[in-house]
């Protein structure tokens, strides 16, 4: 999946669905940085792109809240 596909799909899911996200995702991220100290990871690419994708998610559920907030 593409940046733009990924962020498009964050962007139409609601509230609940973005938390989900966000546990899932940082689950994924412990996962890796334990692999990645094990030795058992080569390439750290996935620590970045997780640590990016999570502060994807923090900026749509800000969003979400500030829009709900207003209205």
């Amino acid at each position: 999946m593409s940046r733009a596909e990924d962020r498009e799909q964050l962007r139409n899911l609601n509230l609940v669905e973005l938390q989900q996200e966000l546990r899932a995702t940082r689950q994924e991220l412990f996962q890796n940085r334990v692999r990645y100290a094990t030795r058992t990871l080569d390439n750290p690419e996935p620590l970045r792109k997780g640590r990016k994708k999570i502060a994807r998610i923090l900026t749509y559920i800000r969003q979400r809240e500030l829009a709900d907030g207003q209205a």
